[in-house]
């Protein structure tokens, strides 16, 4: 029986506790993406739709994946992993306007990040420094 256990216990630690696999991304890389623009709007400050008559408006774009995505823990910056993630807000930097792609079907790069805002509303998010980093397709 202390055999049977001791094996168990082998097994176990040498298993991967997260169900990651070799096909998941990870926060921090750098990817090409592919899916849908859309714009949604949600609730801002000051109380982020608790009073929606005092709150402010802020529209974002969300790229609606052609396929789902997942993404490894990160556990030394505190980030879960991420599985069949469909949707990964994209969030634009410098000169890059992803209003003229609403609607349209896009490959875009970037650097993939976890939420941790109030102001971000899907688990995985997708920093886009450039205009050269948006395709229509």
């Amino acid at each position: 029986m202390i055999r049977r256990l001791t094996l168990l216990a082998a097994l176990s630690a040498a298993s991967p506790l997260s169900g990651a696999s070799a096909s998941c991304l990870h926060f921090g890389d750098v990817v090409s993406l592919t899916g849908v623009v859309a714009l949604r709007t949600y609730f801002g400050p000051p109380n982020y739709g608790e009073d929606p008559h005092t709150d402010s408006l802020e529209t974002y774009a969300i790229l609606r994946l052609d396929a789902p995505l997942c993404v490894d823990a990160d556990p030394q910056n505190y980030e879960p992993a991420e599985s069949d993630q469909l949707e990964v807000m994209l969030v634009r930097y410098g000169d890059v306007h992803l209003n003229q792609y609403a609607g349209k079907t896009i490959r875009v790069s970037g650097t993939l990040f976890h939420a941790h805002t109030a102001h971000h509303h899907t688990p995985v998010l997708l920093s886009v420094d450039r205009r050269d980093d948006v395709r229509a397709r």
